[in-house]
């Protein structure tokens, strides 16, 4: 056997090992590669969004107490569009509708620019490759609270899939079928093309609240059905010998807002949108099937009531033993933080499965070997 095929075979075997692993993604994990990348508390143009909606009364007053709650006039972004997506009784009575949804509209443009600016700033890029390149060849499965599609672009660019209409011989992943559903490219709202799902992947990546990148068809209806919405993004290259020579008519043809569903106020509006009672649907298989699962720059919020649930159900029989926790905590309070937030929904943790210098560090050595993740 060459040493080629010794490799091969020794990460096939590693992949048979780590199949029912599941990494669960926060903002915390993104930040580690970009460190420009916005957390949940941040700036996102803050004042200039203020200035646009000034002429709204009431969505600007409840901009304004956003930013009253954090230092520095930042804001909450998931606390927000919690706020606004959801609405609350009395908004109806103010007649105020319309204005809380032009504020989550900026507010979600807003957010995608901080996206698109983070994307020319990986300082550490080479290193999230090289995380993405371990789950695709280990088939782990990929859980995240994140809207962002960083992460996303450096699995499709492990391996370069010319042709997708063959099984290729090496483990891969493709947004066709990547993300646990027939995701078509979006591109083929201009051109018949024999596309197909991908179910040849080997793994799926998870995002249980959306996607900047996945895009309705312009006039579809609320809740979208799940052959409406598209993955849009500038990284994926046509395939099938199509070539995108002009993407505003691509533009006309989608709703100019990413399918993004926040944390909201009530689980409902989760349960209405089929495509995320589908993704979550595989989202607690994994995870119930999982050996073992890794909190990855996860805060596990308590806001976010209806993802709590999913953790402390699907893994409610998972030994405490094989859920690893991996967050950056410089000081005793914050690192007690953490804990405390983790134990209040699974229970008690042993101490040593807490890893606290950040996604960085603890995906360098799990790719270079130092962490066994145990089937």
């Amino acid at each position: 056997m060459t040493s080629g095929s010794q490799s091969q075979h020794d990460r096939g075997e590693h992949a048979l090992a780590a199949e029912r692993t599941v990494f669960v993604l926060g903002a915390g994990f993104t930040r580690a590669f970009f460190p420009a990348a916005p957390l949940v508390v941040d700036d996102y143009q803050a004042a200039e969004l203020a200035e646009r909606v000034r002429h709204l009364q009431y969505a600007s007053r409840i901009l304004d107490w956003e930013r009253s709650r954090e230092t520095g006039g930042r804001i909450n972004i998931e606390r927000l569009m919690t706020r606004l997506d959801g609405g609350m009784p009395y908004d109806y009575d103010q007649g105020a509708s319309t204005e809380l949804a032009t504020l989550l509209s900026e507010l979600k443009k807003a957010f995608v620019k901080r996206i698109e600016d983070t994307r020319t700033q990986g300082e550490h890029k080479d290193d999230l490759v090289a995380f993405a390149d371990y789950c695709v060849n280990s088939r782990v499965t990929c859980i995240t609270t994140n809207y962002d599609d960083l992460l996303d672009e450096a699995l499709y660019e492990v391996s370069d899939v010319s042709n997708i209409r063959g099984v290729p011989d090496k483990p891969y992943w493709h947004p066709d079928g990547g993300y646990g559903f027939f995701c078509r490219p979006s591109y083929s709202t201009v051109q018949d093309t024999d596309v197909f799902m991908d179910v040849s992947v080997s793994m799926h990546l998870l995002k249980l609240h959306g996607s900047i990148n996945w895009r309705p068809r312009r006039g579809s209806q609320q809740p979208h059905t799940v052959d409406a919405v598209m993955h849009h993004e500038p990284w994926f290259r046509a395939e099938g010998g199509y070539e995108v020579t002009d993407r505003d008519v691509v533009h006309l043809h989608l709703d100019p807002e990413p399918f993004i569903v926040p944390p909201v106020l009530l689980k409902s509006a989760i349960l209405e949108q089929p495509i995320l009672r589908l993704v979550w649907h595989l989202a607690y298989r994994a995870l119930f099937q999982a050996s073992r699962v890794a909190f990855i720059g996860y805060s596990l919020p308590m806001t976010d009531i209806a993802v709590n649930h999913l953790f402390f159900e699907a893994l409610n029989l998972l030994p405490r033993s094989t859920i690893d926790v991996v967050n950056l905590a410089s000081d005793k309070a914050d690192r007690n933080r953490i804990r405390e937030s983790y134990e209040y929904v699974f229970g008690q943790i042993p101490a040593k499965q807490f890893s606290f210098d950040g996604a960085l560090e603890w995906s360098r050595k799990l790719v270079a070997g130092g962490h066994v993740m145990p089937s």
